[in-house]
């Protein structure tokens, strides 16, 4: 018993140094959150933060005792919870020191980029753990600007897991959004991230990280404007390689197309009417494909027996005289609902990537004379053809708009432009899983 007693606190301040770094496996000193989220050391830690004091007990307990808590076995079928909680009860902006809560952030990177790359930890604890790092705010509620380097070198690092490089491209674009939202990115932002991203543009895709690869890729592309308001060639070379890239998913290619328009600039070396016509060409094959899709779907329902989906309520093949079906050649085949609000979302991405509707940015405005006007017509047939998709969205609008953009004035003039491949030539569209739902 005596042995015991003395051994108790050595074996307790060696568990409590063993532990001092999230990701070594080590066990975390409260074995779920419900069982630390009121406690008085919490509540001691806090009170701590509050005044401004930062002290090497507070960083251990929040090392050792809190940041655990998101590789907690009872906690993971609660984590993204127990992620939040964390957040707003231990790294709170509201209730903390300024000074305090910087040097509590810095502590809780540190760890987290430990745990995100510790291959023994699961997972989802890993995405987690960018995923908090993402959301780290300062004093100002604004995303903490010392995660951006420890994010950046995440998304760009091929070692780590794709789906930990995603959620680290997650936590750049909240720092982008805020940038942009607040009239301004940060240019320490921008040197810090833009070598990363353009790394991640310009990587030919690997076939091991299948579709998490063009997710990464497409959240890449919409965060460059904010740190490259200007494309160097070698970033504009990288975008116009994606948008006439015709095995790249086509949202990869509208992203990369509305990046281009975004930065493309005199001194970016462009040859912008190539990429306008690759973009025409893109909106029709996108528009052709789906049409395509919807006329097969139908077909093979009729010669399942079934009515072509969206006519269910016509009745069965024996209500019609004779037994006959509306022939199909005459009615326009049902297209579901978010296909063609996706498609609208395409091309008015593809028109402001041509020419903004305010006419402030655009590969138009690198034209000059006949080309730059058939470019501007171009957008705006691409933009009212992507209205008119929001305001009917239905096979009828989708393919009266496929021949409006058809027969829209060629983007560059006969002198100069390139022979443009044919439609064929291009890879069909597909329900691609990394569409772009709601934007």
């Amino acid at each position: 018993m005596n042995l015991t007693r003395t051994l108790f606190p050595i074996l307790a301040a060696l568990a409590w140094t063993s532990s001092a770094v999230v990701g070594q496996d080590a066990e975390p000193a409260f074995a779920s959150w419900s069982k630390i989220e009121a406690t008085q050391e919490m509540r001691d830690y806090q009170a701590k933060l509050k005044k401004g004091e930062f002290d090497e007990s507070a960083r251990k307990f929040l090392e050792t005792a809190i940041l655990p808590q998101l590789a907690a076995e009872k906690n993971i079928p609660t984590i993204e919870r127990t992620r939040r909680r964390l957040r707003d009860i231990a790294l709170n902006e509201r209730d903390t020191d300024a000074a305090a809560l910087d040097k509590a952030n810095d502590t809780a990177r540190r760890s987290l980029t430990t745990l995100a790359g510790n291959p023994k930890a699961e997972p989802v604890v890993r995405i987690n753990a960018m995923l908090l790092m993402g959301e780290l705010r300062g004093k100002d509620g604004r995303p903490w600007p010392g995660a951006v380097p420890a994010l950046a070198a995440a998304a760009a690092d091929t070692k780590l897991a794709m789906a930990v490089r995603v959620a680290a491209a997650a936590g750049l674009g909240r720092h982008a959004d805020a940038g942009r939202a607040s009239g301004g990115v940060d240019p320490a932002f921008q040197l810090e991230t833009l070598p990363k991203l353009l790394a991640i543009v310009a990587a030919a895709p690997a076939p091991e990280d299948g579709a998490g690869g063009e997710w990464l890729v497409s959240r890449v592309l919409d965060i460059l404007p904010a740190a490259a308001p200007k494309a160097s060639p070698q970033a504009a070379a990288a975008l116009a390689k994606i948008v006439t890239d015709a095995s790249r998913p086509v949202d990869v290619r509208v992203r990369a197309a509305a990046a281009l328009g975004a930065t493309g600039a005199a001194d970016s070396k462009l040859d912008a009417g190539r990429i306008v016509e690759a973009i025409r060409g893109l909106a029709i094959t996108v528009l052709q494909s789906d049409l395509t899709a919807s006329e097969d779907l139908a077909w093979s329902r009729r010669l399942g027996g079934q009515p072509p989906r969206g006519q269910q309520g016509l009745g069965d093949p024996g209500a019609f005289p004779g037994g006959a079906q509306p022939a199909l050649e005459t009615d326009e085949p049902p297209m579901d609902l978010l296909v063609v609000r996706r498609d609208a979302w395409r091309l008015v991405r593809l028109a402001d990537a041509i020419l903004a509707e305010e006419g402030s940015s655009g590969l138009a405005t690198l034209l000059a004379g006949p080309g730059k006007a058939a470019a501007g017509q171009c957008a705006a047939a691409l933009r009212t053809a992507g209205k008119s998709l929001d305001a009917s969205p239905d096979a009828a609008s989708v393919r009266t708009a496929l021949e409006n953009i058809e027969q829209a004035a060629a983007p560059a003039p006969a002198a100069a432009a390139r022979p443009a491949a044919p439609a064929a030539a291009e890879k069909p569209a597909e329900n691609d899983p990394f569409a772009a739902p709601g934007n």
